[in-house]
């Protein structure tokens, strides 16, 4: 594993238990019952571990270095592998890669199928983070999982649930008398009462002061609530032999050791007859002291011999190879030389392992001359806070390394703009960094050629992958190949919103399911979220736009792609150019025009074309001319055929055989009648007649009907009335007959008018694909509202009076009243007294809300209307 794990923060500790916590177990039961996360935020002391310990669990003790997001990863990784029995191969890869947050998400799915059980995260406030909260919310979404998070700040983890605190924690009176029963049987009960009460519940220093009261103290003379370190030494070193002090001073220092540790620091089995006294806890063959004890003990050394087993600790980590472990005892030593040199020597190793934040806290530590003296240091804070996503700040911590003299600075700013796909500004930093790198800058010099457009030359210089194939002309070959990467767990993509969740969610939304799209699409913004990356967050808004308009979704395509418009504002050019494609795709006269002049400011020749021809065939789709400019510089092959077929009349049958995937809901697809048309004129479509053109219902509000996006009307109104009483349910025809209170001739008449105005230009004698023996069929060419989920509410048949569709209106304003009603939006409630202004149940409920005013008026009015009120 990159990343070594200790055993013991895998346990938890072995400590005495003598009160029975009946009240507070019942109180965590209620709390889970209303949260999935419980924070015990209290100070130290408050038996948080103690308490949790006697649970069955999954246990994690956090450490510093766990407020990295990937180490607490794979802290997480390794205390779930003997319980998820495999299945975590994906958690891994990630990890070791770096992507922190999609690891989160691949650890959700493989433990999906565990039973419901408790997590334990203990000392969480060593590894406060964004980040780390992150991650826990991700996990926390785990159907059955609860979470305890045990820290001696509520700060950050109070947004992932309840919090328990101080006060829940304390000990009350009843827990007094139990511990003193326990450690001091023979105190009594009133001196018991006093103690408590001095230390206000707080257990630890109720079992200090109790162990004080026995060699003879007065409860007055100790103190109050929590000592000082000073305080703590007056009731813990008289129970100590000086000997046993100063190796217990020297033992703490560390926090934690064991029989490694010992050869050095000292016999610690000369601690175990005082470990009662000394508050040590046992965690699996090794011992930890309570943090307020290793506080106080400390104030024994001088500052030197602190620093000197803080050394002393470092050169063993860095034999044993923990080399991240080791720079944190030398920053905790003060040895800041030291450290930085530690750092920069194995600083882009650790990068390399996706230890990001790591290396951020590190360089954080170290002042600002450090890094005056040691320039590639701003180097790597600069490949840090890249790889963090934090492109701006990286940005400007490359120039400054820049301005020191470090060349390798050209190289990571060619790599900032290969993550933000601006191939204009990378390629001046490329040259540069050529002549001094060669080697290093080659496979980035293919990479640009290619986000440039220039495929052919970057394939010539052996760069592959899917982006490679997506921008060749060969879509489904670059699905295949992401997806296989998606579920192989040796093959390796590269980390980056370029090569992963996003990239799939546009490759699916080209040539797979438009379905797959919209999740991949939804769980790359998850990922962004928890990133803390807008730059990701709006690229997963535009690819949610596309996956949206590859199913015709006009309304929630348009949403998603202002969202991310707005998400991009102030990032690179390339950010704003897939969203402004999309509204130009739904008909914004000026979003085009932006499109193309971002798209060339960032000198992406390839997404301003791709994006031109989203727009061409939404516009398609949509029965709405497009005027198709030349694309130049271009030399994909799928996008060149299709801007020479963009109205599908050329070689439309052929560019269906070589794309088949044009055929489903995609971003390039045509119109749905065309493609089957061409498809029933190859023989390829089993049907004995298509009528080449689409059909759209709107029966909400007032009957409409277009026919090949154009509106058509009836001649007579019973032929629009059948159309309403097919649209309801499937008839019989002596039923329609009865119903519609006509003659067969009569009949024929009508049924005639509608089939010849439903499908244009039919053969006489050929069936008909819109109807079927009185009934509407259910093809692909067909929409009706009723059969869709619409923003539109409206009560169907407006105007149309026929007791059929009386019943069926009334049966829908009572299925959509139910829904308002069971709705917990004051907003939906004044919908539903819109609908229904006598509501008394909606009018009640909205007289306290702001809506009070406006639901008030609807119901006087109301009331006026049908002069039950003056």
């Amino acid at each position: 594993m990159p990343y070594r794990v200790p055993k013991s923060r895998l346990l938890p500790p072995r400590t005495a238990r003598e009160v029975d916590r009946r009240r507070l177990h019942e109180q965590l039961n209620q709390g889970f019952a209303r949260s999935p996360v419980l924070v015990l935020a209290a100070g130290a002391g408050y038996g948080k571990s103690t308490l949790l310990a006697t649970w069955p669990a999954v246990w994690l003790t956090l450490g510093e270095d766990c407020s990295d997001p990937v180490v607490l990863g794979w802290h997480l990784l390794e205390a779930y592998t003997h319980r998820a029995h495999g299945g975590l191969e994906a958690v891994k890869a990630a990890l070791e890669r770096g992507a922190w947050a999609s690891a989160g998400e691949a650890l959700l799915e493989a433990l999906s199928h565990l039973p419901a059980h408790l997590l334990v995260l203990d000392e969480a406030q060593r590894a406060a983070s964004r980040e780390a909260v992150a991650l826990l919310r991700t996990l926390s979404r785990l159907p059955g999982l609860r979470v305890a998070v045990l820290t001696r700040r509520a700060a950050p983890w109070e947004v992932l649930g309840r919090v328990l605190g101080e006060r829940e924690l304390a000990f009350d009176a009843e827990e007094a008398l139990q511990l003193a029963e326990a450690i001091a049987p023979e105190l009594p009960a009133f001196e018991v009462e006093q103690a408590h009460s001095l230390v206000r519940g707080w257990p630890l220093g109720l079992r200090l002061l109790l162990r004080a009261m026995q060699r003879g103290a007065k409860p007055e003379q100790a103190f109050y609530a929590h000592p000082d370190p000073a305080g703590l030494l007056a009731i813990l070193l008289p129970a100590l032999p000086e000997s046993v002090q100063q190796l217990a001073a020297r033992a703490s220092v560390l926090g934690e050791l064991g029989p490694e540790e010992a050869r050095w620091i000292g016999s610690v089995k000369d601690l175990e007859p005082y470990a009662a006294d000394l508050l040590l806890e046992a965690v699996g063959g090794r011992i930890r002291f309570h943090p307020l004890v290793r506080q106080a003990l400390m104030t024994l050394l001088e500052p030197g011999e602190v620093r000197n087993v803080l050394s002393r600790a470092a050169d063993t980590a860095l034999q044993r190879g923990e080399d991240v472990r080791a720079a944190g005892y030398l920053l905790e030593a003060g040895r800041l030389g030291h450290a930085a040199d530690l750092v920069l020597k194995r600083g882009e190793e650790w990068l390399a392992k996706g230890l990001t934040y790591t290396v951020l806290a590190m360089l954080e530590h170290l002042p600002e001359r450090m890094l005056h003296t040691r320039p590639s240091l701003r180097y790597l804070h600069g490949e840090a806070l890249r790889q963090a996503g934090r492109y701006a700040e990286a940005e400007q911590v490359y120039r400054q390394a820049l301005e020191g003299g470090v060349e390798r600075a050209l190289v990571g700013l060619s790599r900032l703009y290969l993550d933000t796909v601006e191939p204009a500004k990378a390629s001046g930093y490329l040259l540069a960094a050529k002549v001094r790198f060669p080697e290093e800058v080659a496979p980035l010099w293919a990479e640009n050629l290619l986000n440039a457009g220039r495929v052919n030359e970057a394939i010539s210089l052996g760069l592959d992958g899917p982006r490679v194939w997506l921008r060749s002309g060969q879509p489904e070959r670059a699905l295949q190949e992401l997806r296989q990467w998606q579920a192989s767990s040796t093959a390796r993509a590269p980390q980056n919103h370029r090569e992963g969740t996003l990239l799939l969610a546009l490759l699916e939304a080209v040539a797979g399911d438009a379905g797959a799209a919209e999740t991949a699409a939804h769980k790359g913004r998850r990922e962004g979220e928890t990133l803390g990356s807008p730059f990701v967050v709006a690229l997963a808004e535009a690819r949610l736009g596309h996956a949206l308009l590859a199913q015709n979704r006009w309304p929630e395509a348009k949403e998603a792609y202002r969202r991310s418009l707005s998400l991009s504002q102030g990032g690179p050019s390339r950010l704003r150019v897939e969203p402004l494609g999309g509204l130009a795709a739904l008909g914004e006269e000026k979003a085009f025009g932006e499109m193309v002049r971002f798209a060339r400011e960032s000198g992406d020749a390839w997404v301003e074309a791709f994006m031109t021809l989203v727009a061409a065939q939404a516009h398609l789709r949509r029965g709405q001319p497009f005027a198709m400019p030349a694309l130049a510089g271009i030399d994909d092959p799928f996008l060149l055929a299709l801007a020479q077929n963009a109205q599908w009349q050329s070689d439309a049958g052929g560019l269906l055989q070589r794309y088949p995937f044009l055929g489903n809901p995609t971003l390039f697809a045509p119109p749905i009648h065309r493609s089957r048309r061409l498809l029933w004129e190859a023989g390829k479509l089993n049907l004995p007649y298509h009528p080449g053109v689409c059909v759209e219902i709107r029966a909400q509000g007032v009957l409409r009907v277009w026919v090949g996006h154009r509106e058509v009307r009836f001649k007579r109104e019973k032929t629009r009335v059948l159309l309403a009483l097919l649209l309801v349910r499937d008839w019989s025809k002596d039923a329609l007959l009865e119903t519609l209170e006509v003659s067969d001739g009569e009949f024929r008449v009508l049924w005639s008018e509608l089939l010849n105005t439903l499908e244009p230009g039919r053969p006489s004698r050929a069936p008909g694909y819109f109807l079927k023996p009185y009934g509407l069929a259910q093809v692909p060419e067909l929409w009706v509202d009723l059969w869709h989920a619409t923003a539109e509410e409206a009560l169907p048949f407006e105007g149309m009076d026929h007791p059929e569709l009386e019943r069926f209106r009334a049966a829908w304003l009572q299925r959509l009243l139910q829904k308002y009603r069971q709705s917990e939006s004051p907003t939906d409630w004044l919908r539903g007294l819109l609908l229904e202004p006598l509501d008394e149940d909606l009018y009640q409920r909205l007289l306290p809300t702001d809506l009070g005013p406006e639901a008030r008026r609807i119901y006087q009015q109301a009331l006026q209307e049908l002069e039950l009120e003056a």
